[in-house]
């Protein structure tokens, strides 16, 4: 579902500078709401959130470097949409509205960890940065980034959290395994690109890192 809109879009900005790389990827605000996983978002517009980002995305080496774990992994279900980090902002007469920036939730099965070691006997739960809006009228996302599917294969490259989740951030941080086109690989060759590319990683800036809970035993 990747798309592109001539639409510049300043609602939902998100600076990704110290925010994610530097606290774990991002607290969770203890404001929050959630929206139901019913929602049909194939004929819904998508918008690109703004961001600065302290590694060079296209690079696939500072990619795995600055994230904790990069691993195998099918979709199980979408588990719906919590909204995090709100401000208040003017809707289109003037009028204060607190907007929250959407996080999607997933159920997925690790198949295979490229880095780092997470259990592959049970499905463990994933937050995707990105998702439907609020008011439910668009999707957002970063641009080169994609929402993961349900029935889908991905490679992911994850943020522990604090509290022990994981967090699925920036442009190419999950890749259809299937079907991989981003760094104009395939299926099986995208595994070994990232195998060698976590190999070989490049940490561009130093951070705090936190282990998840459903790293090998440390998962209940």
């Amino acid at each position: 579902m990747k798309k592109n809109s001539k639409k510049s879009v300043l609602l939902l900005s998100v600076l990704f500078v110290l925010s994610i790389v530097f606290t774990g990827c991002g607290s969770v605000n203890s404001s929050k709401s959630n929206t139901t996983s019913d929602v049909d978002i194939s004929s819904l517009p998508i918008y690109p959130m703004r961001a600065s980002f302290v590694y060079d995305t296209n690079d696939m080496r500072q990619a795995v470097g600055i994230c904790d774990y990069v691993f195998v992994g099918e979709v199980i279900s979408c588990d719906g949409t919590q909204y995090r980090d709100r401000v208040t902002m003017e809707d289109d007469n003037g009028n204060p509205k607190e907007v929250g920036s959407p996080y999607t939730n997933y159920t997925v099965n690790v198949i295979e960890n490229i880095k780092g070691e997470l259990v592959t006997e049970q499905p463990i739960s994933i937050t995707k940065q990105g998702g439907v809006s609020e008011n439910q009228d668009a999707v957002y996302v970063f641009e080169n980034d994609e929402l993961p599917e349900a029935n889908n294969t991905y490679i992911f490259l994850a943020y522990a959290q604090e509290d022990g989740s994981l967090l699925i951030s920036g442009p190419n941080s999950n890749v259809l395994y299937n079907n991989a086109e981003t760094y104009s690989t395939t299926s099986t060759s995208a595994y070994q690109e990232y195998k060698t590319a976590v190999e070989n990683e490049v940490i561009p800036v130093e951070r705090e890192r936190f282990t998840s809970v459903y790293e090998g035993n440390t998962a209940e």
